[in-house]
């Protein structure tokens, strides 16, 4: 069976990049033919005049994180041959498939330009359509924009969504839709451990990941250095915080090493978090804003989880290493009941 699978999967964002590894390694290895639909969008490629800015004055590192990306994906995850850059050219060259899956981060998150893009709808094809673990990312939508939404998916034949959230705000228009895991938990953590190197410090280390400036930050950052953690940074190209170590380059693979091997992870990341849960480490995140806190506080709360969420200040309790006993339960559960809605939906 043919699968084609459209995510957000060539963003330098290492979360975004695991998702759909993740998905598309689950179904190869059951047996079906998937691979991801190499669609990358002028939003994608385009950067704002800051971003341009900083990039003349960071090339090296942006260089180096780039090509690191890009050889990530190209040898883990196989592509469709041909490279779509817009809507149009998807609609006039559809590829083919038995089935086809809209999957993964943000897709229809209309706070982003992903959300409002009809290719992540699967408006491009005919054919059998479903979604799995697809994001609206808050739980916060009008009911105009899910009014909207209904519109664009109305021919899917099943769908799916990663926060519980979601599956009421669906309902209260009318879609059916079932609370499954996000695609990066179809696999385990020993599937992920081929990619995670050795320690990359030899000093006990806090790795800070993908965080806003705050006071907040700062004073998370403050107590876990008066603790003794080394803090290694990696928030982009400007630095958000105080850090030991700041590390603009890195590749999907070198930041799940950091994570894997951190002795704390702080963070505003919902994979991040998802990592450091599936590699038990001890954590703490914090809420990064209205419009995509919902996925976060859902994980947390499904995997019980939600005291690790800072929204004063950190305190001792927080270096107590979590009782991952519960959480792990719940993954293997929910694992188990989303490869069953794939399998049965791909019959």
């Amino acid at each position: 069976m043919k699968i084609q699978i459209i995510t957000i999967h060539k963003i330098n964002n290492f979360g975004s990049v695991f998702q759909a590894y993740g998905l598309c390694e689950y179904l190869n290895r059951n047996g079906y033919n998937a691979e991801i639909i190499d669609y990358m969008p002028s939003y994608f490629r385009k950067s704002a005049l800051r971003s341009r800015l900083l990039g003349y004055l960071n090339y090296s590192a942006l260089q180096s994180r780039r090509k690191k990306f890009d050889t990530f994906v190209r040898e883990n995850i196989p592509l469709t041959k041909h490279e779509y850059l817009s809507l149009e050219e998807l609609n006039q060259n559809p590829p083919e498939a038995d089935v086809y899956i809209a999957g993964g981060d943000q897709l229809w998150n209309n706070h982003y330009p992903c959300g409002n893009d009809d290719a992540f709808k699967l408006t491009f094809c005919k054919g059998k359509k479903i979604s799995f673990g697809t994001s609206l990312g808050r739980d916060n939508f009008s009911k105009e924009d899910l009014i909207s939404l209904k519109e664009k998916i109305h021919d899917f034949e099943k769908i799916s969504v990663r926060e519980t959230s979601s599956v009421s705000m669906l309902a209260s228009v009318g879609l059916d839709s079932e609370w499954v895991c996000d695609p990066v938990l179809l696999l385990t953590r020993e599937d992920y451990s081929r990619f995670v190197s050795d320690r990359p410090l030899k000093e006990k280390y806090a790795f800070v990941y993908l965080v806003p400036a705050s006071e907040l930050l700062d004073k998370a950052v403050r107590f876990l250095s008066e603790k003794g953690y080394k803090i290694v940074l990696c928030s982009g190209m400007r630095k958000k915080c105080y850090c030991d170590v700041f590390r603009k380059d890195l590749g999907p693979d070198e930041v799940l090493s950091y994570i894997a091997n951190a002795d704390f992870v702080l963070s505003a990341s919902f994979h991040a978090t998802l990592f450091s849960i599936l590699f038990e480490k001890e954590f703490a995140t914090l809420l990064p804003n209205k419009n995509t806190n919902a996925r976060i506080e859902d994980l947390l709360t499904w995997t019980f989880l939600k005291d690790r969420i800072v929204r004063d200040e950190l305190t001792e309790k927080i270096l107590v290493k979590p009782n991952f006993g519960s959480a792990n339960e719940a993954i293997q559960n929910l694992r188990k009941s989303s490869e069953n809605y794939l399998k049965q939906n791909l019959k």
